[in-house]
């Protein structure tokens, strides 16, 4: 129910209960039950309230399923990146669910590298076929926000239960443009057996220097110290990404903007040495232990810690399933952990990097935009949100609404979220060339061995150049 209709019931409520007080105060006959009590005329009044409250909720209901009635059929588009097993189990299970209470409507749902992801969309846009939805952030893309390429949505249409944190973080400019799906983030998993065997207790991993010793150990041990999937770019990305956003960004979270309107240099933060240190060799020296793992893809990178090939990844939420689909066919008994993101040596300054982790926008192109909002509200339910928490085993952004049976890891992911969270999408992010160079200009830094301090010497002339051309 709306929450006009609720202050309406609010009210109606409120006038009976005053009504039902003067007709139990009132002179009567004197006669026993002549007169109502109080408390009986409070209940009687509470009763009415009810049925008017029932009454309501009936009719929006009624009003939700019949949209759609008596129409041709519709087919949406949801555009997506998700690259792991369980989102797309998750995804087919809310079109079928979505479909079942709206036969009328299906909903395609179309797998695209993230890569190219939002060169495509733009030009779908411009051949007029565009997607009803994508699957991205503002934080990510303000670009297309900028060029009116997404539609705002009505804040009316979020219920009470949606997480705060997932509201700001896909908000842009005092705008929301995102439905999340689920919250998370990312940080180190680790392998319990492996860390035991080679003298590494999980506790070592709160701090950043303790994960470069933690994987020497294991090295020195024989075992691969971190799994690798560095093939996409993206899986390195996180890396740099996740440190800066739970570093300098805590202490300052309009740099990206800083840097990007030139009001600061990267020269002006030194824990950018600190960073690209750290990430390089978790990288080359911990990672890419041999040739093999610099061709693999983040789906081989899960693989090989789930068999229990590597003591420990750098990965998020999105991860578990497909970790928990190489356990099972491997045969591997061994027990996983998970921890932060350490960016410091000072356990009180570090954080895991959070966010509305799935989430989509309505394309302002849609052909369909009534479906498409009917669709944006339907997954904002608590039976959405529990169909999408099953299948695909991340945590809901729905406050109370969970998995069946949540994967253990699941529960421990939740549990540091909840306690070391920062949700870094809540401040203003690099947008189109900036972003790109960022991370571009670090891994070929990484490849071509090029020290910290070369590597910010190359940001700073890129967002020079970019800021003096316009792109």
């Amino acid at each position: 129910m709306r929450k006009r209709e609720k202050r309406w019931v609010s009210l109606a409520l409120a006038s009976c209960l005053a009504i039902a007080a003067l007709t139990g105060c009132s002179s009567g006959s004197g006669k026993t039950g002549e007169t109502k009590s109080a408390a009986q005329a409070e209940t009687e009044a509470k009763a009415e309230a009810k049925k008017e409250e029932d009454k309501e909720e009936k009719k929006e209901e009624s009003k939700n399923e019949n949209k759609g009635e008596n129409k041709e059929e519709v087919t949406l588009t949801f555009l997506h990146h998700m690259g792991e097993q369980g989102k797309k189990d998750g995804l087919v299970a809310l079109s079928e669910a979505f479909t079942k209470k709206y036969p009328n409507i299906k909903i395609e749902v179309e797998f695209l590298s993230r890569d190219d992801f939002i060169n495509q969309y733009k030009q779908r846009v411009a051949a007029d076929n565009a997607p009803d939805f994508i699957n991205y952030r503002p934080f990510e893309t303000p670009e297309v926000i900028e060029a009116g390429l997404v539609e705002p949505l009505d804040p009316s249409i979020f219920p009470d239960n949606i997480d705060k944190n997932c509201i700001d973080s896909i908000s842009l400019d005092g705008k929301i443009y995102g439905i999340p799906l689920d919250r998370g983030g990312y940080g180190f998993y680790y392998n319990k057996n492996m860390l035991e065997k080679a003298g590494v207790k999980p506790e070592d991993l709160d701090t950043m220097s303790g994960v470069l010793e933690a994987c020497q150990k294991i090295k020195d041990a024989g075992m691969v110290p971190l799994a690798s999937g560095y093939a996409e770019s993206w899986t390195e990305n996180i890396i740099i990404e996740g440190q800066t956003f739970t570093g300098p960004m805590v202490a300052d979270p309009m740099i990206f903007e800083k840097l990007m309107s030139g009001e600061k240099k990267f020269s002006d933060y030194p824990e950018f040495v600190d960073i690209i240190t750290h990430g390089q060799q978790l990288v080359r020296d911990y990672a890419l232990v041999d040739e093999k793992a610099a061709s693999q893809q983040a789906s081989d990178q899960y693989a090989q810690f789930g068999r229990g090939d590597a003591a420990m990844m750098m990965q998020g939420t999105w991860a578990i399933s497909d970790i928990r689909i190489a356990q099972k066919a491997a045969g591997n008994t061994d027990e996983f952990g998970f921890t932060y993101y350490p960016w410091s040596d000072d356990p009180a300054k570090n954080y895991m990097p959070a966010n509305a982790d799935d989430s989509f926008m309505i394309s302002s192109g849609s052909k369909h935009m009534e479906e498409a909002m009917l669709f944006a509200e339907f997954v904002l339910t608590p039976e959405a949100g529990k169909v999408w928490a099953n299948a695909s085993g991340c945590i809901s952004a729905l406050s109370g609404v969970s998995a069946d049976n949540p994967d253990p890891l699941l529960t421990i992911f939740t549990k540091v979220l909840d306690e070391k969270g920062y949700y870094f999408e809540m401040n203003p992010g690099l947008a189109g060339q900036y972003y790109q160079d960022f991370d571009k200009i670090y891994i070929e830094g990484r490849i071509a061995e090029d020290s910290p301090e070369t590597v910010i010497e190359k940001w700073q002339k890129s967002f020079d150049n970019i800021r003096a051309t316009g792109g």
